[in-house]
């Protein structure tokens, strides 16, 4: 069991996924449900509970000391992480299967993720997981940051144990089950694990081995929980069942393909049929409208739709897909977002999905059909507010949002050195208040774009508010700062030496920090101390430069008030 600090207030569970799964963060009692959860409880945004204290309000009377008594075995760990047990809620019977993932430091568990079978009815029946049904659905979790696999009984049952328990395996013995046909079921899912771009779902059949040395085709489904800041999936979770009750299920839900077409034009998506090994396509006509193409415009071969994707997504949209094209290797399933190009020369933002339907004896896809969603608008939305968070509207600097970003990311990756130039603008009250508010933010913008004169690439300019302007230079050693702040001031004497121009008169503070033991935050308070130092020292000859220079320009008579400037 991983002892992790205590988990915030922000889910790790895909709560779009269809999935019945929960997560309930302990001592906050904080309750997430899955949309499957949601769905099949008939809870809506305004009946979801935010607690399990107020689930728990649901469940039978009788039924909730039982099940306190039974989790509270768990939560201490005295009766391991693991419970599996059944119960009615108002209106529906359950079988919850719940696994502790994180404890604190007092061992006590901390954050608790769990599956739900639900049947409606509250006088419904589910069999005992021990016994065996047509269709059993065993509930598992991984870390791959500990590489451990943790089966709940169901699948102990599915694997031909007797004794019905929960078993945890290291990925090395989980591999040593797979038949030698599935190669290492992990390299299946390799672009999921890295790369966030291919989605969060995994979808597989294993022939895996059971204790009397048979192997069982099982169904796999499951989702990324976490993931670390590279983007690299720490921990799974989903369920796994029998093969066989899964394809009776599937078959009688699979509609003819007639039907299948008109349900997916009804959404709006756009269906592809590709052949690997031709790089024949076909595209529907939906596909084919939404981009405001004709079939005779836009042959059916993989070349016409790689001609049409923007250079800069061509790279990281076609070698992924082509490389699960040609082998089992990095699964059967992908989903992407990238520009094409529109009939009209604009590009579309597009989701696509992929599913690899079937493969040659040498494991290369031989069908791989998807859809596509046209999703311009949303991603013209997000590209609007990420900017608006990013950037100060008035200057163009970088925001405090993104300031406070970067310098996150600064300390968490321990880049060292470190500088900081901390500048405030002397004077922008007396533009304000003798020249209008326009004025001051004329001077504000230029003492934004003398600043940015004199910086590197890497560094970040940012406007903190008001007139207070800070500068990371990561990676930068005082000797270099010093000189990068010598560059900055010859440019504002510069631009100052132009009578035409209301002086741009900034008091500096520099300071910095070479190795990790001394923390960023310390370095900003000691740039603005050296700020602050320098402004009290100029402030009265600065002030009255800016005083005369608004006189002479303004026919104006300045005050200048101590406790006003």
């Amino acid at each position: 069991m991983l002892h992790c600090q205590p988990s915030s207030a922000t889910p790790t569970i895909p709560l779009e996924s269809h999935e019945k799964t929960w997560e309930w963060h302990v001592s906050s009692d904080a309750l997430f449900l899955s949309r499957g959860t949601r769905e099949a409880l008939g809870l809506d945004e305004h009946t979801t509970p935010a607690t399990m204290a107020e689930l728990l309000g649901h469940v039978s009377k009788g039924c909730r000391q039982t099940l306190h008594e039974l989790r509270e075995g768990v939560l201490t760990g005295h009766k391991g992480s693991f419970l599996e047990t059944a119960y009615p809620v108002e209106g529906f019977f359950v079988r919850e299967r719940m696994m502790v993932v994180e404890r604190d430091a007092e061992g006590r568990a901390s954050r608790v993720i769990g599956h739900y079978e639900i049947t409606s009815g509250a006088s419904s029946y589910l069999p005992p997981v021990s016994q065996t049904t047509k269709e059993m659905v065993g509930f598992w979790t991984c870390s791959l940051a500990d590489g451990t696999l943790r089966l709940d009984g169901t699948c102990s049952t599915l694997l031909g144990y007797a004794d019905s328990l929960s078993r945890s395996f290291t990925l090395d013995q989980w591999k040593v089950r797979m038949h030698p046909d599935e190669g290492d079921f992990l390299e299946r899912y390799h672009l999921a694990i890295e790369q966030p771009l291919f989605g969060d779902e995994i979808t597989d059949e294993l022939r895996v081995r059971r204790e009397d040395g048979s192997y069982a085709r099982l169904w796999v489904h499951g989702s990324i929980l976490e993931r670390d800041r590279n983007g690299r999936a720490r921990s799974m979770s989903g369920t796994l069942r029998n093969t066989l009750a899964h394809e009776i299920s599937q078959e009688r839900r699979k509609p003819e393909n007639g039907s299948l077409l008109s349900a997916i034009n009804s959404t709006g998506d756009g269906l592809w049929d590709w052949n690997p090994i031709t790089d024949e396509v076909y595209y529907s006509p939906r596909w084919l409208s939404m981009l405001g193409y004709t079939a005779e415009q836009f042959p059916g071969h993989l070349d016409t739709w790689k001609a049409k994707i923007h250079p800069e997504d061509l790279k990281k949209i076609v070698e992924p897909q082509r490389k699960l094209a040609d082998s089992p290797a990095y699964g059967d399933t992908f989903e992407c977002t990238y520009r094409l190009m529109r009939a009209d020369g604009t590009y579309a933002w597009i989701l696509g999905r992929g599913y690899v339907t079937h493969r040659d004896e040498n494991g290369r896809a031989t069908r791989i059909v998807g859809l596509h969603t046209n999703i311009t608008a949303s991603q013209a939305d997000r590209d609007y507010f990420e900017k608006l968070a990013q950037n100060d509207a008035l200057t163009g600097l970088h925001s405090r949002t993104y300031f406070d970003m970067k310098l996150a990311n600064i300390e968490n990756r321990n880049i060292r050195p470190l500088s900081v130039i901390s500048c405030d603008v002397n004077g922008l009250k007396l533009a304000n208040d003798y020249m209008g508010h326009l004025a001051g933010d004329k001077l504000l913008q230029s003492v934004a774009a003398l600043c940015k004169e004199s910086v590197r690439v890497s560094d970040c300019v940012a406007r903190m508010g008001g007139d207070e302007i800070v500068i990371l230079l990561p990676e930068c050693p005082r000797d270099k700062a010093e000189t990068i702040l010598a560059n900055m001031r010859a440019t504002f004497e510069r631009h100052n030496a132009c009578s035409d121009q209301m002086p741009a008169l900034v008091s500096f503070g520099l300071a910095c920090a070479e190795t990790p033991e001394t923390s960023a935050a310390f370095v900003l308070v000691q740039a603005d101390r050296e700020m602050l130092k320098e402004k009290r020292e100029r402030r009265k000859a600065d002030h009255m430069r800016i005083k005369q220079w608004i006189e002479q320009n303004m026919d104006v008579v300045v005050s200048l008030e101590e406790d006003r400037y």
